[in-house]
């Protein structure tokens, strides 16, 4: 080898870091044409950046492959071929074409009608060469789309964080754990997009000790300081219950939302639960989910939160192995990002580690692992005085069913030795934080005000979304047109509204007009007693409907009464009712069943067999309803709702008002 060669071939190895282990080819055929012989002795590298039409370098010895060979590269079992344009005893250069994209290939060379694989190269496409920081194990450069440095953004792999440079090149020295690194997306740019997920993350694709190259393109956005964010709580997309169905109608609505809102920035970001990791086996996992909502929402950007449901149920006391196919397919467990004034935190806390790949799921509910050491460093690059979105797919805070407006958190106990909520809301004093998550499928908001979120020093709230699928699309599939959460609220998501670091939320049933925030109900009308069962017969489960069901709408016991249901309740919201003469009525609030829940949901999914036992899924009791005692069966009523950001809804009523399924039936 001559001298120059030499330091040509260590500039080039130190330059992108070349680290290869020497291969002396062993008998491998991949595409079943040809025998393999032992004559080639190459140094394949794990990872080369490439700038687009580029060549690549590999130290052989002995010049076995010569420029009357081809190189191929291997990927998803796609072969690219690639000419050797020179080569020598100790080295030989390809040139790559310009289709091809980052990846981990396969190389292999054809010499003689045989093709001899010869290792794998991840090959990472970049605009220009970049220096390596010193130390880093992942390195790699933030810039626009149209080659503008981005400096100060912060990136992380799930454990450690640093910034990039005033060049928007950054180096960590990372450990690789937790198998990924992403930007947190900086305030005034949007990623890219894979349909609506953002390319805000990749995987790692080398052991920890290889440095390599994981680089973002950025957009620059004006006017992001006001926009809005749709939440999507629980889909339990399965192709069951004709939830894909009902589920394409839910895409038509926020398509038909963003139409109408065409001026504005509209986010989305989903809750957990996209899946049902029951049915993964019945041939709906994941990557289906990406195909589906691909197809059915267009030009929008949805940031995506795991729920319990979409954890591998075969993963063996490992979260990392329960998030892998989250990992893999749709967005890692646990990261940040910025729009406008606002920080957004996504955290996993459905803890995995009692799986055993073989019961049902016991997950607890927990912010498990590096992830509270880690939103610590996060949020040292936050300001004091920026929002915090921590979202999440469990509730941080219980709800009681028997006091209004009054919550229990979360925390550890000796029955839940898990539960950690006080330690996230430790992690996040001096800010004004928003825990915004799913999982109930049911209603509720806890204000800074309320207990126990008035005790401590910094304000706190809580939105616990409804569920887009409501009542895991049953009530849609059994009375079709009529779609309810367990406690009233229809399918639907909800909308917030950010002006700078201020907020307004409410939320919009699927196929509903946003201005309809409640439904009143003539108990006159409402009874359950004559229900006739066609399938069940059992007396211990027709006993607990009656129980819970039938006595609290029993005839007399709710005379001349009307029970509204305000889904988007809290408590700085006010209800206001009158006779249509201007008689002002008492609207006391109490815990109930919604009517609409037990006729839509609870009665046909009850009756859907001879059960023997009582179902896990019916209509749920909630304080969001409030009572009014008219002084007759035919006294017209005006109700008000007036929210917390003084928006108001009316309904006239006029009574008596007949109840039934087909009343509230959409198309």
């Amino acid at each position: 080898m001559t001298q120059k060669i030499s330091n040509l071939l260590k500039t080039i190895l130190v330059a992108a870091m070349l680290t290869g282990i020497a291969v002396s080819c062993k008998d491998d055929n991949p595409n079943g044409n040809s025998t393999v012989t032992n004559e080639f002795n190459v140094t394949v590298p794990e990872n080369v950046d490439l700038v687009k039409g580029g060549t690549i370098t590999i130290p052989q010895e002995g010049g076995g492959i010569t420029t009357s060979e081809k190189i191929y590269l291997e990927l998803s079992g796609k072969l690219t071929a690639c000419d050797i344009i020179e080569a020598g005893a100790d080295h030989f250069t390809f040139s790559v074409p310009a289709n091809i994209e980052t990846g981990t290939y396969r190389i292999h060379v054809g010499k003689n009608g045989q093709r001899t694989l010869l290792g794998t190269i991840k090959i990472t496409i970049v605009a220009r060469q970049i220096p390596i920081p010193q130390g880093a194990t992942v390195y790699g450069i933030i810039e626009t789309s149209d080659g503008k440095p981005v400096a100060n953004v912060v990136v992380s792999d799930g454990e450690n964080c640093t910034v990039t440079n005033a060049e928007g090149i950054y180096g960590l020295a990372s450990e690789k754990e937790q198998g990924y690194v992403f930007m947190s997306v900086p305030s005034g740019y949007e990623p890219e997009t894979n349909g609506v997920f953002p390319k805000m993350y990749q995987r790692t694709a080398l052991s920890k000790d290889v440095p390599e190259n994981i680089s973002f393109t950025l957009n620059k956005v004006d006017g992001q300081d006001n926009f809005k964010v749709l939440f999507f709580g629980d889909m339990h997309l399965a192709n069951r219950s004709q939830d894909i169905v009902q589920y394409k109608k839910f895409c038509t609505d926020v398509t038909t939302y963003k139409g109408d809102h065409a001026s504005e920035k509209i986010y989305g970001i989903t809750l957990g639960d996209m899946t049902w990791d029951q049915y993964w086996k019945n041939g709906y996992e994941l990557p289906n989910y990406v195909k589906t909502i691909n197809e059915n929402i267009k030009n929008m950007t949805i940031y995506q939160v795991i729920g319990n449901h979409d954890h591998d149920p075969k993963a063996v006391a490992s979260n990392k192995a329960a998030t892998s196919p989250m990992l893999t397919h749709v967005a890692p467990a646990w990261y940040s990002f910025n729009i406008g004034q606002i920080h957004f935190v996504v955290l996993d806390n459905i803890d995995c580690q009692l799986y055993d790949g073989v019961a049902d799921r016991p997950y607890k509910q927990s912010v498990y692992g590096p992830q509270l050491a880690w939103l610590a460093k996060d949020l040292s690059y936050v300001d004091k005085s920026t929002p915090v979105y921590v979202v999440t797919h469990g509730s941080q805070f219980s709800y009681s069913t028997s006091v209004a407006n009054s919550y229990s958190l979360r925390a550890k106990s000796s029955s839940n030795p898990y539960m950690n909520a006080d330690q996230l809301i430790a992690a996040c004093a001096g800010y004004e934080v928003h825990f915004v998550n799913g999982h109930l499928h049911l209603q509720h908001t806890v204000l800074p005000t309320d207990v126990p979120a008035k005790n401590y020093n910094h304000p706190v709230y809580e939105h616990n979304i409804p569920a887009v699928c409501g009542d895991w699309w049953y009530s849609g599939y059994y009375t079709p047109g009529v779609g309810v959460c367990c406690d009233g609220t229809p399918y639907g998501y909800a909308i917030f509204d950010f002006t700078g670091k201020n907020v307004k939320w409410n939320y919009k049933g699927t196929g509903m007009d946003e201005r309809i925030q409640f439904r009143a109900y003539d108990l006159n009308n409402v009874d359950f007693s004559n229900v006739q069962w066609k399938n069940l017969k059992d007396s211990k489960v027709i006993k607990t409907f009656t129980d819970r069901y039938v006595t609290p709408y029993a005839s007399g016991t709710r005379k001349n009464q009307v029970l509204v249901n305000v889904w988007n309740w809290n408590s700085d919201c006010k209800v206001e009712v009158k006779t249509v003469s201007g008689k002002t009525l008492a609207a006391t609030q109490v815990v109930a069943y919604d009517p609409l829940s037990i006729a839509a949901l609870t009665i046909p999914y009850w009756d859907r067999d001879a059960l023997t036992s009582i179902p896990g899924t019916g209509t749920s009791q909630r304080f969001h309803f409030f009572q009014i005692q008219c002084p007759d069966a035919d006294t017209d009523l005006e109700i008000t709702v007036t929210d917390k950001f003084g928006n108001v809804y009316k309904e006239i009523m006029e009574r008596p008002k007949a109840f039934s399924t087909d009343a509230y039936r959409l198309n």
